[in-house]
């Protein structure tokens, strides 16, 4: 057995919920994603007494299936937020010097595939795989916008490009930049569809010109643990976020009173007595630490009126205008009472009429009525990225899907195309407990500031206020894990650091600076 792992698979006692002779816990973890419960799981397997407040009913965070379809032709669960595991099928960890020696497996796929989480494996994802997309269609509905696949080679090789390149780009090139460089310059419809597939969806949702070339590749999660992702079809009620509960069981067990739900926090006041955190309803708690795993959107527009102390100043000033911000992928969902599509094709892009400013626009599909998806759900999902996240997120659902159901119609003129059963988009932009859907980097990025960003925040204590500071709030979330930021196993990751770097200083655990499972998002 590893030494790490031995301080981590303690027994949970009963006792380690309940609070010192002053009534408080020792940590309070503050939000229930993959963060959240990561960090509650390690504190729990080291008998330490915590609560979890989160905001919402229920634990999840931005990995939460929704109920949809009609049930007269098909009805089950489909993900409004994270909706693959990426990174999979074996890479360079522990087996190279330029990677970490473990864990040679992600971790929520060593999860999926304990607990028997169905997926649907997607190959060649973490080099973007333009030929995965079966078809391209012209604007006026014909399926051989590229038939040979030359235009999609043509974006694998300017992908190749940019993995090979990237790490040398300065700090202030961009996405688009670099594709440039690499000979990627698209013209025709045709190609500004498979350019969005290229630096939209394969990305965040963001414009290419809007990301930092030296964080978006080469990718660690992609190049540690395998170049594929699983695309997740999981028909629990809970769907992905079932992952969550599997994960904790063993500890944290269905109704746990350490988990607060409805409790959303509006104060984290710090000091050489500790924490306490205040929620809306008025509940006041005290801790002697504190671990953050607020989203990134929520933090940058809440800070102030959050922590007392404010944050210091150089934390701020990268939090508001050194260049990392929420960008947007949004899920749109629409079941017909028919299939009216080519059922054979897993996925495909569709081209729109304008070139380059319509790209965006409902251009990429992926067909879940696919035999090896959801067969028999007659559905299918696109998704947007800025600006029309930011544009249909705002609107109405009926308006939503009356723009969609006529751009489809406008992509096949000659396909006599039914009103959906079923509608639904996701609204992580205008989710206050969100405000986005995942971290990205603009040009201008620099790693040093992830030092900055996410150190802890200490009171300095003793000898009348002037001695050693007295670490009182951790921050975690995918936003804070350097390396794998914008991912689901960021955020798992960031969580038990920040709860192996609680124990490390209670004495209750190794240094993580000695082992790379536990210091992975600063590799």
């Amino acid at each position: 057995m590893s030494l790490l792992l031995a301080p981590l698979q303690c027994s949970y006692s009963p006792s380690a919920s309940r609070r010192d002779a002053e009534g408080r816990v020792r940590v309070i973890i503050v939000g229930a994603g993959w963060a959240g419960m990561a960090a509650a799981d390690t504190l729990a397997r080291s008998n330490v007494s915590f609560l979890v407040l989160e905001s919402t009913n229920r634990t999840g965070g931005r990995t939460h299936s929704v109920p949809f379809g009609d049930p007269r032709v098909w009805s089950g669960v489909v993900e409004r937020g994270a909706n693959w595991v990426q990174g999979v099928g074996g890479g360079a960890a522990g087996s190279s010097r330029s990677a970490p020696r473990a864990p040679v497996e992600n971790p929520v796929h060593a999860l999926a595939r304990q607990h028997g989480l169905r997926t649907r494996r997607i190959w060649g994802s973490g080099d973007g795989n333009m030929s995965g997309y079966d078809a391209v269609y012209t604007s006026d509905g014909d399926a051989h916008g590229d038939p040979g696949g030359e235009i999609r080679r043509w974006a694998n090789t300017a992908l190749d490009c940019l993995n090979a390149t990237a790490v040398a780009a300065s700090d202030d090139m961009s996405v688009r930049d670099g594709l440039r460089a690499c000979g990627w310059r698209p013209r025709s419809e045709v190609e500004w569809a498979v350019d969005w597939a290229m630096s939209g969806e394969d990305a965040n949702g963001e414009l290419a010109r809007h990301q930092s070339l030296r964080s978006f590749l080469p990718d660690e999660g992609y190049t540690w643990w395998g170049p594929h992702d699983d695309f997740v079809i999981d028909q629990h009620p809970r769907g992905f976020a079932r992952l969550i509960d599997a994960m904790v069981q063993d500890v944290i067990p269905p109704g746990d009173p350490r988990i607060l739900l409805n409790a959303e926090v509006v104060k984290v006041r710090y000091g050489c007595e500790g924490v306490t955190v205040t929620t809306r309803d008025g509940r006041v708690l005290s801790a002697e630490q504190v671990i953050s795993t607020l989203p990134l959107g929520v933090l940058q527009r809440r800070h102030a009126s959050l922590f007392d102390p404010p944050l210091p100043a150089p934390q701020r000033e990268v939090l508001e205008s050194r260049g990392i911000s929420m960008g947007n992928l949004t899920h749109v969902v629409v079941q017909f009472p028919r299939v009216w599509w080519d059922d054979g094709m897993l996925k495909w892009l569709s081209a729109n009429h304008g070139s380059n400013q319509s790209r965006g626009e409902f251009s990429l599909w992926h067909n879940l009525n696919h035999a090896s998806l959801l067969p028999g759900s007659q559905t299918l999902l696109t998704f947007l990225g800025d600006p029309q996240s930011s544009l249909y997120e705002g609107m109405a659902d009926a308006d939503v899907r009356a723009a969609l159901m006529r751009r489809l119609r406008a992509q096949h003129p000659r396909t006599r195309i039914p009103d959906p059963l079923s509608f639904f988009i996701s609204r992580h932009g205008y989710d206050p407990n969100t405000h986005g859907a995942y971290s990205f980097f603009e040009p201008g990025w620099r790693d040093k500031y992830f030092a900055t960003l996410t150190r802890p925040l200490a009171a300095r204590c003793g000898a009348a206020q002037g001695g050693e500071e007295v670490v009182r709030v951790r921050l975690a979330g995918e936003a804070m894990c350097d390396d794998l930021s914008g991912y689901t196993h960021g955020g798992y990751q960031s969580g038990r650091e920040a709860a192996a770097a609680y124990l490390h200083g209670a004495g209750k655990g190794p240094d993580p600076r000695d082992h790379d499972e536990l210091s992975l998002c600063n590799w």
